[in-house]
C-alpha cells in the first residue's frame, strides 16, 4: 500500500502516482552517464581555454584560487545540478521541484531569508575565526576570485540537491522511513570526503545537521544556504591568505564548526515552529504532475 506523510521531505517522492522504486535507478545510470560526459569536456574546455591541465587530488592541494583551477573544481561541482535534472526529466518519475522542497518547487524567499540569518549564526563566527589565524598572503588572482564566486554557491546547492535531494529522498522513499534516508545520506556523504578522523566526525555531524534541516524546513534551500556560508567562508577566507583547505582537521576547528550550525538548525527549529517560514506551499506539483503523466 503507498502511504506517506504529506509533507514529509524526505519520503515526499511517494506522493506521485508515476514513482517506482527502480526509477531512481535509472535517474542514477542516466545521471552517471551525463556526469562523466560532463566530466571530460569541463576537461577539454579547461586544457582549450587555459591551456593547462589541472591535477590536484585532494582537499591540501586542491586550486580553487587560480583562474584555471577556480573553472575546473567549481564546474566539476556545480555540474551536478543540471546532470541530475535532465536525468529527472528523462525517467519522469517525480518533478524536478520535488528535489526542492516538497512544498511545490525551490523557495527563494525561505533561501534569501535563511543565507542572512545563516551569515549572522554561522558566517560571521567563521570570518572571525579565521582571521584569527593571521594573513599568510593573497593566493587569488583576479580571474580566480570572479570565477569561484560563481561556483561556489552552485556547489553547495549541487551537494544539497545530490546528498538530501536525490539520495536521501531516494532512500527514504523505498522503505517508507525517514530515518533511513537521513542516516543513507550521511553515510554517502561522509564517504565521499576524505577527511582524517576528526574530520569525517565532523562531516557527518554536518550530513545530520543539513538532513535534519531539510525535514523542518520541508526542503534544500534552507541546507543550501548554510552549506554555501560553510564553503565560502572556509575557501574564500584560505583565498585571501588567512588558513587553508585541508583534509586535516582539528578538534578544535571542528567543534567550533559544528556549534554554530546547530545554532543555525536551532533557528530552523524556532522558524518553523514559531515563525511558520516554511509552511507556505509554493504549488501543487503532485497534482500538476500527477495529471501530465497518468
Amino acid at each position: 500500500m503507498r502511504t506517506f506523510t504529506e509533507r514529509d521531505y524526505i519520503t515526499y517522492p511517494r506522493r506521485f502516482k508515476a514513482y517506482r522504486w527502480y526509477k531512481p535507478l535509472l535517474v542514477a545510470v542516466l545521471f552517471a552517464v551525463f556526469l562523466l560526459i560532463s566530466m571530460f569536456g569541463i576537461e577539454l574546455i579547461t586544457k582549450v581555454i587555459f591551456k593547462t591541465v589541472v591535477s590536484d587530488h585532494g582537499y591540501d592541494d586542491m586550486d580553487f584560487y587560480s583562474a584555471p583551477g577556480a573553472f575546473y573544481n567549481g564546474a566539476m561541482a556545480a555540474i551536478v545540478i543540471p546532470c541530475l535534472i535532465f536525468a529527472a526529466l528523462i525517467v519522469k518519475d517525480r518533478p524536478v521541484s520535488s528535489y526542492f522542497s516538497s512544498m511545490g518547487g525551490w523557495r527563494w524567499k525561505n533561501f534569501f531569508r535563511m543565507l542572512g540569518v545563516g551569515f549572522v549564526v554561522f558566517g560571521i563566527p567563521s570570518i572571525i575565526r579565521f582571521a584569527l589565524k593571521g594573513n599568510t598572503g593573497i593566493r587569488f588572482t583576479l580571474g580566480g576570485f570572479l570565477i569561484l564566486s560563481l561556483f561556489v554557491p552552485l556547489q553547495g546547492v549541487a551537494e544539497e540537491m545530490m546528498y538530501r535531494g536525490f539520495i536521501m529522498q531516494t532512500a527514504g522513499s523505498w522503505f517508507n522511513m525517514s530515518l533511513v534516508g537521513l542516516i543513507v545520506q550521511i553515510l554517502c556523504f561522509t564517504l565521499t570526503h576524505n577527511y582524517n578522523i576528526i574530520g569525517v566526525i565532523g562531516i557527518a555531524v554536518s550530513a545530520l545537521i543539513y538532513g535534519l534541516t531539510c525535514v523542518f524546513s520541508k526542503g534544500i534551500e534552507a541546507p543550501s544556504a548554510l552549506h554555501i556560508l560553510n564553503n565560502m567562508t572556509e575557501i574564500y577566507m584560505a583565498g585571501f591568505g588567512f588558513g587553508a583547505v585541508s583534509a586535516v582537521q582539528t578538534v578544535p576547528e571542528t567543534l567550533f564548526n559544528l556549534f554554530f550550525k546547530i545554532l543555525f538548525f536551532l533557528f530552523v527549529l524556532y522558524a518553523a515552529k514559531k515563525l511558520h517560514w516554511f509552511d507556505e506551499v509554493k504549488r501543487d506539483d503532485v497534482a500538476e504532475f500527477d495529471k501530465k503523466h497518468k
